[in-house]
């Protein structure tokens, strides 16, 4: 409601301030008076900012005649290295290996994650445990002396819970760039809890309570809960919560129920009915308290199939580029049990796009521990300059619930593992042997030279690259004088020099010309031709 209110009143206020300024005649007055970010442009402001191109937003439309609209292209994923099972129950006070969240602070990797025991007691469901490593690969779980579990403190658990709570889930763990030191360390979890005292009108309401909840920590490792309730009932599988820089909010992705068969024409309405889970979105200015109720952002629909869930988000923000959201939900098939991975992006978290429909990370081989389901977990973690982690949960038994040929494993296997890629490889434009063009809309830049992020998928590969002045020329057109679009001058196909091979920053090339750094802040357009490549990011630079 505030963000709506606040919007109309800009809008209220822009349509007055234009009104004085066309009644003044002083457009310069009213251009000082608001402030130009409110004012959406045409060019897209990239300045020296890595940009991905993971969805359709950078490109333009183009047209045949100028030989630059997008054909022969499509979206596809990177190269995925993959680990051993590297972390698993092994302690006498452990069942399961769940939902893992996993940080790099300083060069220590820290994890945190569900010991879970579905069927125990009271006092013995679900704990968080944790773990560090020196190299993300090999794991050590310190006896920590915090929580009591089978009358010792001799352990690695971290988290009970709320007093009241008799079983809980992790969610996520995040730092926190702007909280005070007592809370840089958040955590969102479900909490099953037993009896509470809730206000209901006049009168008291008494009863046991299923909760979204949140914890702080200074240090990651003790931690406090926080009183509020975030959401009355439990969004199943791992939620995740994380602090927003763009919004300057605190974000949780959690499951939603998703919806169809609602008509509401004609004589006979038909309200509308479940089919499984999604995703939803949730926001709050200062995480304990104000959480807004839950918008729906990512939905199975028709093309999933009639079967589909999306079980669990998988949120989490790209760091090295500008605007960068991905979501890998993992979504099951009912009848065979299974969970995989797929994937969707977003330039804003809330408008979800899915490029590319096939599963991210295939399943592991029958009977390995990552077989039958994966679950990744919310963090990009860095592993040096150009490569980065992400951990998973993974079984090799099927979801319960599957059609009866599908067999449960015996053993049981179930732990973390992690997958490796190079920077920005997550998902580009490729072209296939037929030659692939795109080009960009208007870009606004800062610097003197351009660099991509490209590898060859194909025989013979290659790209080219050509700079194209916005508007430069004038033309006569029948509605008057017009402006078209030109090749900068030494900046055309001809001039480019291929780039054919893999390349993490690989600087763009004319012959003949040492530099862009003319066109600097002038509207241009990239115009890419290409074979046997896929190209994953763009960036200018000094």
């Amino acid at each position: 409601m505030r963000d709506h209110m606040n919007g109309r009143r800009g809008f209220l206020r822009n349509l007055g301030l234009m009104a004085a300024g066309a009644v003044a005649g002083a457009p310069g007055e009213l251009m000082a008076a608001e402030s130009p970010s409110a004012i959406p442009r045409v060019e897209i402001k990239v300045g020296s900012r890595r940009q991905l191109l993971f969805d359709d937003f950078f490109i333009g439309r183009g047209s045949p005649e100028k030989e630059d609209s997008p054909h022969g292209i499509r979206w596809t994923f990177g190269t995925f290295g993959r680990s051993r099972l590297l972390l698993r129950a092994d302690r006498p006070w452990e069942h399961q290996v769940a939902w893992v969240s996993v940080l790099k602070e300083g060069s220590r990797y820290r994890a945190w994650y569900d010991d879970h025991n579905p069927g125990g007691s009271r006092t013995e469901g679900f704990r968080i445990g944790y773990a560090e490593s020196d190299n993300g690969l090999e794991w050590r779980k310190p006896d920590l002396n915090l929580i009591e579990k089978d009358g010792s403190k001799k352990n690695n658990l971290v988290y009970a819970g709320p007093p009241d709570a008799w079983a809980m889930e992790l969610g996520s763990v995040f730092i926190d760039p702007v909280a005070k030191p007592a809370e840089r360390f958040k955590m969102l979890h479900t909490s099953r809890e037993g009896r509470h005292v809730w206000p209901f009108g006049n009168y008291p309401y008494v009863g046991g309570t299923s909760l979204l909840k949140g914890a702080y920590s200074a240090d990651g490792l003790n931690w406090t809960t926080y009183p509020a309730m975030f959401l009355g009932h439990v969004p199943d599988t791992q939620c995740v919560g994380v602090y927003d820089p763009t919004t300057q909010k605190y974000v949780a992705y959690i499951r939603k129920i998703a919806t169809y068969g609602r008509l509401d024409v004609g004589d006979n309405p038909v309200r509308q009915s479940s089919r499984g889970a999604g995703i939803g979105r949730m926001e709050s200015w200062d995480f304990n308290r104000g959480w807004s109720f839950p918008e729906p952002v990512l939905m199975p629909d028709f093309e999933d199939g009639l079967n589909i869930d999306l079980y669990s988000p998988g949120y989490m923000r790209y760091p090295d580029a500008e605007n960068a959201h991905f979501m890998f939900p993992s979504v099951i098939d009912r009848w065979e049990g299974t969970l995989k991975v797929k994937a969707a992006v977003s330039r804003d978290g809330r408008s979800w796009l899915r490029p590319n429909r096939s599963d991210v990370l295939p399943l592991g081989e029958p009977g390995t521990f990552d077989g039958a389901r994966m679950f990744l977990s919310p963090d990009f973690v860095p592993l040096d300059r150009d490569t980065y982690a992400i951990y998973y949960r993974a079984t090799n038994d099927p979801h319960g619930g599957a059609h009866g040929s599908v067999k449960p494993a015996n053993p049981r296997v179930e732990g973390m593992g992690r997958v490796t890629f190079k920077r920005d490889r997550i998902l580009g434009i490729e072209a296939g042997s037929g030659e692939g063009v795109f080009s960009t809309r208007p870009l606004l830049f800062e610097g003197r030279r351009l660099v991509i992020n490209a590898e060859p998928t194909g025989p013979a590969p290659r790209i080219q690259v050509q700079l194209i002045g916005v508007g430069q020329r004038e033309v006569q057109r029948p509605q008057g004088i017009g402006r078209e679009d030109v090749v900068c001058p030494g900046c055309s196909f001809e001039d480019n020099v291929p780039i054919t091979g893999d390349v993490l920053d690989g600087e763009v090339r004319w012959r003949n010309r040492q530099d862009i750094a003319g066109w600097a802040n002038k509207p241009v357009r990239l115009h890419f031709r290409m074979k046997g490549m896929r190209i994953y990011a763009f960036q200018f630079l000094g």
